[in-house]
């Protein structure tokens, strides 16, 4: 007497890729809406009603930059890779945001990128020889790892 036996390894892997590309919208999202937070909402800017003058007050250093026109803040979005350099899905960043779909690498994995296309948030998030960092990605990610790996089920600290 035998037995058949059916196998349904390419459904289930079908399956498991469709969670993994929903938790790294939502891991995507949650970063992009946990910067935008974080920086300082208003504006630092003081007018002269005599004389239009603006005066910018900056954030302190190790602190999430302060918006003064809120184009970075606006800039910040996500986009999913497959790990090959395409896109699955049309959710995050579109291409003429900037934060291009990651190419290969990372040994083919599905990933998230989350940034800005504008340049002054290098400077900002990682500081210059005359700026302190004003740090805003990387706060972002260790405040929501343990929500992140709920996302894929895997257990926090």
């Amino acid at each position: 007497m035998s037995t058949a036996v059916k196998w349904f390894g390419s459904e289930v892997t079908k399956k498991m890729r469709a969670r993994e590309y929903e938790a790294l919208n939502k891991a995507g999202a949650l970063l992009e809406r946990d910067i935008k937070l974080s920086m300082k909402k208003g504006s630092y800017r003081k007018y002269n009603l005599i004389k239009p003058k603006r005066t910018h007050w900056s954030s302190v250093p190790g602190e999430s930059p302060a918006v003064d026109i809120g184009r970075l803040r606006a800039s910040i979005t996500y986009r999913v890779s497959d790990g090959k350099g395409t896109s699955p899905t049309g959710k995050g960043a579109q291409p003429d945001d900037g934060v291009k779909t990651p190419k290969e690498g990372f040994f083919g994995h599905p990933t998230c990128v989350v940034g800005t296309n504008v340049k002054y948030g290098r400077y900002l998030e990682l500081g210059t020889p005359r700026i302190k960092p004003r740090p805003f990605l990387r706060p972002a990610l260790e405040r929501n790892r343990d929500k992140i790996l709920k996302l894929f089920n895997f257990k926090g600290k």
